[in-house]
Order: structure tokens, then sequence, then C-alpha cells
């Protein structure tokens, strides 16, 4: 049992890393002000793919890092792509995106994580 939901788990770490190649390969918002659209769509769809916290397995460090890490990037897309954009359809959930950071960060630093991710750093 431990086994396969480890295994799960796995996979959730590789969707969460997918998904990091679509927040990485996104420029920042500021070298696409001539095209907000564009990385709207872009952030929608790395949305689509954050991995969620709540099924992150508490005992497996690496894994709740990653999610941590993972969701505190796309945050920091979202807030540069809002301040490019302030028409953008995630001007509105740029504050609770922005919340939720915090709360990632303080979880990050609590559990003594090191940054893994190289790719958007905002």
């Amino acid at each position: 049992m431990a086994q396969s939901r480890r295994a799960g788990f796995r996979g959730a770490v590789f969707a969460a890393l997918s998904c990091l190649s679509l927040i990485a390969a996104g420029q920042p918002a500021s070298a696409q002000s001539n095209d907000c659209a564009r990385e709207a769509d872009s952030i929608r769809k790395a949305e689509s793919q954050l991995p969620r916290l709540e099924v992150a397995p508490p005992e497996d460090r690496q894994i709740v890092c990653i999610t941590l890490e993972t969701n505190i990037l796309f945050a920091r897309r979202l807030t540069a792509h809002v301040s490019q954009c302030p028409r953008s359809p995630y001007a509105r959930q740029a504050d609770t995106w922005q919340r939720a950071s915090s709360q990632y960060a303080a979880q990050f630093n609590e559990r003594r994580c090191k940054p893994a991710i190289k790719g958007y750093r905002g």
C-alpha cells in the first residue's frame, strides 16, 4: 500500500515538474507587455496543472517542498503579469495568490525546504 501510494505521489512530482516547465517556459510579463492575452492564456494553462498541497503526503518532504515552491513561483509569475497587464482577467486573483504565496513561503521556510527549481524566478 505504501509503495503504491509513494508511486502515485512520484507521479504528482512529475506533474509538478511538468507544470514548472510551463511556468519556466513562459517569458516574464514584462517581456510580453504587448501581448497580455497570450500571457494570460499561458498562465491559465499553468494554473490548471499546479500541484495541490492538500494531496501531497505530509511525510514526504521532497514532494511537499516541490509543491510549495511550484505554487510560490506561479504566484510570482501571476504578480509580474498583472503588474504589466492591469486589465488581465487575473487582476482580481492577484491579491488572493499573493496571500497564498506568503503562506506557502512560510511553510517552505518552516519545513526547511531548499529551492530546487531553476526556471522562472519572476
